[in-house]
């Protein structure tokens, strides 16, 4: 299983930097959910390769079941 991590860092002005490695897809956004809501507003959102990775596996595993 892969590692899954989730790294917070602030920097000198507050702003402050979530970052999701090891949780591929949607589920990523929902694992960092209640901690966005903690922090605050969302001010911006990147979505790695990672992510889209996660997204292509679960449409290729919804065709095979058609």
């Amino acid at each position: 299983m892969k590692r899954q991590e989730i790294t917070v860092t602030m920097d000198e002005h507050d702003k402050v930097t979530v970052a999701v490695s090891g949780i591929a897809g949607p589920a990523c956004q929902a694992a960092t959910e209640a901690l966005e809501q903690a922090l605050g507003v969302v001010r911006s959102r990147e979505w790695t390769p990672e992510y889209y990775r996660g997204r292509q596996q679960q449409a290729s595993t919804v065709r095979k079941v058609r």
